[in-house]
């Protein structure tokens, strides 16, 4: 017995179309400094391996095998919430990392304005300045 096929041939299509969409404007994005490589790396790989499975529907099929899943599309569904899954916790820790930098440089941002400060009254102590 053979089994229908998991997608449609235009839906395929389809989805092939936009995922290389998808990649050339994440290429797109880093080429021209909007996105740092690190930051796009979990996209792309995700993207590719999405590619991979909507050109190949059948590897789907298998891998639901594997994991013991009978039903193929609910083994997308499972692998697009960890898709979801993993990008919010990058994207997370990206924000986490860069919140850090922001509170640390405007710590020193006000020891240097203090120290600015203390050095300027100590001018004007030594040479009053006339106005």
């Amino acid at each position: 017995m053979t089994q229908a096929p998991l997608l449609p041939r235009e839906l395929q299509l389809f989805a092939v179309a936009i995922l290389v969409s998808f990649i050339a404007w994440l290429v797109y994005l880093i080429r021209y400094h909007r996105l740092g490589l690190r930051d796009t790396l979990l996209w792309l790989t995700t993207t590719a391996v999405g590619l991979v499975v909507t050109i190949v529907p059948e590897t789907l099929r298998r891998v639901a095998g594997v994991l013991g899943i009978a039903v193929a599309s609910n083994a997308l569904f499972a692998a697009a919430f960890v898709y979801v899954l993993l990008n919010l916790v990058a994207m997370t820790a990206s924000l986490s990392g860069q919140a850090a930098r922001s509170r640390r440089l405007a710590q020193e941002c006000a020891l240097l304005r203090a120290e600015l400060d203390e050095l300027r009254e100590r001018v004007e102590t030594v040479a009053p300045v006339s106005r």
